[in-house]
This record gives structure tokens, sequence and C-alpha cells, in this order.
């Protein structure tokens, strides 16, 4: 609901936050979701291995010892720089049709994806971006869990500037944090992690519209003093 006007991902990566892939993603795709994000390409084939038919995203992108096996499972790469989307070029032209991906720009996580300026030159080729023919810009806040952080602003308008040497392609940005925070910082497509389970991803512990899909509990055996 939040989502809207865009639509809402979820992030399964990690065994899904350790509460299991394979039935978090089935429980996900039965209320209607329909694009999960993973880690690598390894979660991304337990998913298939398992009959999810969703649309899948590897945060990890096209590595040489993956491309096989994405292009086998129908499985879209996260494209992080030039050398994995020329890679994936490579793929599509051998194919003769373009291969689903999205692109990964950092505009200040520096965890993954071009540099912003990198990427801007990048896709000035206008026949190579027709064959990567993304279906998402990705990027990522490195403090959306303190919605006021003076960096949200910068990153987004970072992300402005890439975003206007693909304007036609789908965005998505917003993390837990971000997806609650407001429309902008989420894009078209919210991809909520720790969120789509009850965690609270806020710094400032403020109250948010969710509720825990599990708790631990254990029995108390002794009390001493």
């Amino acid at each position: 609901a939040l989502a809207k006007p865009g639509r809402s991902a979820a992030v399964v990566k990690a065994d899904a936050y350790g509460l299991g892939a394979v039935p978090v993603a089935r429980a996900l795709r039965d209320a209607g979701c329909r694009t999960l994000f993973v880690a690598n390409v390894a979660e991304a084939a337990e998913l298939r291995g398992a009959g999810i038919d969703c649309e899948i995203y590897v945060f990890d992108g096209a590595r040489e010892s993956s491309v096989d096996t994405l292009v086998e499972l129908g499985i879209a790469p996260v494209l992080n720089d030039a050398p994995q989307c020329d890679r994936w070029v490579g793929r599509a032209r051998a194919l003769g049709r373009a291969q689903p991906c999205a692109i990964h720009v950092d505009t200040g996580m520096s965890r993954l994806g071009f540099a912003p300026e990198a990427f801007i030159e990048y896709m000035r080729d206008t026949p190579r971006l027709r064959a990567l023919a993304p279906h998402l810009l990705l990027t990522h806040l490195a403090c959306a869990d303190e919605p006021d952080h003076a960096r949200n602003a910068l990153q987004l308008e970072r992300f402005a500037r890439c975003r206007a040497a693909v304007p036609d392609v789908a965005t998505s940005i917003g993390n837990s944090a971000a997806s609650l925070t407001d429309a902008q910082r989420r894009g078209d497509v919210a991809r909520p992690g720790i969120a789509l389970y009850g965690g609270n991803p806020f710094v400032d512990r403020r109250v948010v519209p969710l509720r825990e899909v599990v708790r631990l509990r254990a029995p108390l055996l002794q009390v001493r003093e």
C-alpha cells in the first residue's frame, strides 16, 4: 500500500534474514509480490529450484562465474560496473536479444555500483544502452534510517543526474527505512527488506505500521542471585 502508485518488491537475501528464503518467497508470491532481490546467484538458484517463478534480481551482478547460470535460470543481474555491463551486453548480442537486468549507481552508500559520473559517461553509448535495455536503475540511501540526515538529499540529487541519462528506465531507491519515509525515496519499485519481517528500520525507533512475523521465545530455567 505504501509503494503506490509504484509497486513493492521484496528482499529475501541471507535466507530471508534467517527465516527461510523458500517459505518466505512462497508467502510473498502468494500475497502478490512479483519481484524478489537476493545477494548472489546461489540464493537465486535455490528459489528457482523450489519453483519460485517471480522475477529475481541478484545484487552481486554478472560475474564470470555466474553468467551462464543467470541466463539458464532467467535471473536478472544488478550490474555494478562497466565490466559487468560489457559482459552482459556480450551475452545479449550472442543470444540475439536483450537479457533482463538492472543497473546499480553508488550515490554514497560506498558498497556496490557505478560512480555517478562513470555511469553517465558509460550510458552515452547508445548502441550499448539499447543492447542492455535495463529494467531498473537502482541506488541505496546510506542514511535512510535517519530521514533528516543531509546525505539523503545529496544522494537523491546525484541519483536524479544519473536518471537523466536513462529517463525511460524505472527506478528503485527505497530500502525499508526509505520506503517508509516518502514516495521520493521509494522510486517506482520499493525494495524493503527487514521491514517485511516486522523489524523497525529507524534509528530513533519511531512508531511504524509494521507487525512482527516471528518472535523468539525460550523457557526460563533458573534464576540466580
